[in-house]
């Protein structure tokens, strides 16, 4: 048994070099871990770290990290030659700090916020050290590097915020958590889980289980019942049975001839939905002592490499890869420009945020693999090098299987979006015939309806555009049109979880889809259509309503395109609409008065009338009162169902009591002229028609339908 050591401080601070960090490494438990300066993982964090611009590395001992303490509390206190449970962590970064700094800051606390702040923007994150000889590497948590968009660029990656505590200084890391593979409670797959349920912003960091948990959890329905842990991979089930014990939904894909552009397309929509993604697949490790190879005729009949001469006889220059085993790994991040596509993963054999490019397997020769043979793409990872560029791949993965951890909310897979795009794209592009449609694309993510209303609150389109070289205003009738759709779907009830299918010119929004992300896939999912721009968005959905019947189409399982048809061509010709539109929305009664309130109830006006259509009376023979000046003035209101409400004002007693308190559009009051055979009505009714834009509007409407019902009797405004 190792004795531990115990330093004299708690803290030292190097400079940061290789050197320094393999020899604190060894630092934190008094004796020598072998292979730390060529360990693949240190290797890697190094390189990482020297291009974020690290500076110093400070060693912080006698830390209790909760993930290892709950695996050390589950397996490794049983092992004689155990070092306990605390472990030490590295913090990293981009400034020169000394001990000096440190004691000066912790010396006097608040009056060195400067210096706290100071030390907080220079933070590059830290990296726990566990007592294992060989598999030390515990949570890690490295700044990201930046996003980046525009128009021959698209790179994001996934991270959140964690707070770390130093000794009482509050410090803050943007990332994403990592740590290598114990190879004793955890396989390869459990880690990449729990990257993954980090990486999920709806799980407190604090509750994710620990590699030994998510293990046992994976193995066995009731915890604890196992007493072993697998020393090499989880099944594909065990991953998914392991994401149900957390309570996540997950939608699952077997890999077995995956489409490239599907894969590429699932992971971007995913990581813009801030979804990570678990991909198993078959590992080729790069033959560096296999300098050429044959070239192989896969034309055998038992599918199997036969022929090693090419077609001149000769040998080819193909790199060799042979297969080393399946593997587990998590996607959090991607890159898409003109010439590559790259993911960006969280591998537990190299480190946080390690480069994979999707590359042809053409180019290489695959030995003892057991993927399929129309397997035409893999990922090549990469290795950084201290320049930040990227070496040549040194393995290849064939993707056998990918799940996304996500909300339970979140029934449907992202393949329905995907199809119901390509339908709307193809179609689309089929009407226009002979005009160029090449500059539609679209973008998918997952989001909520909070966040969703939220943006298009805050959107504001374009009012003028050029049309064949012509600048185009908006009309009134056009602005009106596009703020009435707004408010409509502003004010319209969704599901939570919405995907949102962004049909853009470049990165110019056009239209946007909402699909119900909660729906069944026979469902009639496609919950809202809104065009962002009152051109070109306007006139694609317009285009597409005057081609196509959607009773005419045939129902489809595997898209939602008949769903997008009846959305957007929904008769919004109805009663409501035309009482909106010519009495105004809706509105509730500001207020009562006591006069309209009695012992709990409303107090209706007696002398209400409720006129459903004209009846052949005169008005001032229906109320004899006001026709003799009894009572000075007449209320009037349209009712929400549209109906004609008329009473005398009297015993104080307003609008209200001739509504019971509903909603109602338009009201005022009918008043003598100075001629006696007119009648003044006016729309001053303080609790229900103030606030419309269009009073006189309105007002005019009802007037006429104060003529029309009778027109025996003179009205003006």
């Amino acid at each position: 048994m190792a004795a531990f050591f115990m330093p004299m401080t708690p803290y030292l601070v190097s400079e940061f070099a290789k050197p320094t960090i393999t020899n604190l490494v060894r630092e934190c438990f008094g004796y020598h871990f072998p292979d730390i300066f060529s360990k693949d993982q240190v290797d890697y964090v190094f390189t990482y770290l020297t291009c974020l611009g690290a500076k110093t590395v400070l060693l912080e001992f006698d830390y209790v990290d909760k993930d290892y303490l709950e695996d050390f509390s589950r397996y490794y206190v049983k092992r004689f030659g155990n070092d306990g449970h605390k472990c030490a962590r590295l913090h990293f970064f981009s400034s020169r700090v000394d001990h000096r700094t440190i004691t000066s800051i912790l010396k006097r606390g608040e009056m060195a916020r400067a210096e706290i702040d100071d030390l907080n923007n220079d933070y590059l994150g830290f990296m726990v050290i566990k007592p294992l000889p060989r598999t030390f590497i515990g949570k890690t948590c490295l700044k990201v590097m930046p996003d980046e968009r525009n128009g021959y660029k698209r790179k994001r990656r996934l991270a959140r915020e964690y707070n770390v505590d130093l000794f009482g200084i509050s410090l803050k890391v943007n990332s994403i958590a990592f740590q290598e593979q114990d190879k004793v409670v955890a396989a390869c797959a459990t880690t990449a889980i729990w990257a993954s349920l980090h990486a999920l912003k709806l799980r407190n960091t604090r509750g994710i289980h620990s590699c030994s948990e998510i293990t046992i959890n994976a193995l066995n329905h009731v915890e604890d019942s196992s007493n072993s842990f697998p020393s090499l991979q989880l099944s594909n089930k065990q991953i998914l049975r392991s994401l149900d014990v957390e309570g996540l939904r997950y939608h699952a894909k077997s890999m077995e001839a995956p489409d490239k552009d599907y894969f590429m397309r699932s992971v971007i929509a995913h990581i813009n939905s801030s979804l990570p993604m678990i991909l198993t697949g078959e590992v080729f490790a790069h033959e560096t002592n296999v300098p050429t190879m044959p070239e192989f005729d896969s034309d055998g009949d038992d599918g199997t490499a036969s022929s090693p001469t090419d077609s001149n006889g000769g040998q080819t220059a193909k790199p060799v890869f042979k297969a080393r085993g399946n593997h587990a790994i998590c996607v959090v991040g991607y890159k898409v420009d003109q010439d590559e596509e790259v993911l960006y993963v969280h591998d537990d054999r190299l480190g946080p945020y390690a480069r994979a490019k999707l590359i042809s397997i053409d180019g290489y020769i695959l030995l003892d693999g057991s993927a399929p043979r129309d397997i035409k793409w893999a990922l090549g990872l990469q290795r950084m090098n201290v320049r930040g560029g990227w070496d040549e791949p040194h393995e290849l993965i064939t993707p056998d299987f990918s799940v996304v951890p996500c909300d339970r909310k979140a029934r449907l897979p992202f393949m329905y979006v995907y199809e119901t795009c390509n339908v709307i794209v193809k179609e689309l592009k089929s009407m226009a015939g002979a005009v160029p449609l090449d500059f539609l694309k679209y973008d998918i993510e997952l989001r909520e309806i909070s966040d969703i209303r939220s943006e298009v609150l805050a959107h504001e389109p374009e009012l003028a555009t050029f049309e064949d070289y012509d600048l185009r205003v908006a009309t009134d009738e056009e602005i009106d049109s596009w703020q009435a759709e707004k408010v409509e779907f502003l004010t319209t009830s969704y599901a939570r979880l919405q995907w949102v299918a962004s049909f853009n010119y470049e990165d110019t929004p056009l239209f946007k889809v909402l699909i119900d992300a909660s729906e069944i896939p026979q469902g009639n999912a496609v919950s809202a259509i809104l065009a962002y721009d009152i051109f070109q968005g306007n006139a694609l959905l317009n285009f597409i309503r005057a081609s196509v019947n959607p009773d005419e189409l045939e129902a489809n399982s595997g898209h939602f395109y008949q769903s997008f048809l009846r959305r957007l061509t929904k008769d919004k010709t109805s009663r409501a609409n035309h009482l909106d539109k010519t009495y105004g929305s809706p509105r509730a009664p500001k207020n009562l008065r006591e006069s309209e309130f009695e012992g709990g109830n409303i107090v209706l006006n007696k002398t209400l009338k409720t006129l459903y259509e004209p009846n052949g009376k005169r008005l001032l023979d229906m109320f004899q009162n006001f026709a003799d000046r009894t009572v000075a003035n007449l209320i009037w209101a349209v009712s929400l169902e549209g109906d004609l409400l008329i009473a005398e004002e009297c015993d104080g007693r307003g609008h209200p009591s001739i509504t019971g308190f509903k909603p109602a559009r338009i009201a005022g009051e009918i008043r003598h002229s100075m001629k006696d055979d007119t009648l003044l009505i006016n729309v001053e009714s303080g609790r229900y028609s103030r606030d419309y834009i269009n009073r006189l509007e309105l007002l005019e409407n009802a007037k006429n339908r104060f003529k029309l019902y009778f027109p025996e009797q003179a009205f003006e405004i």
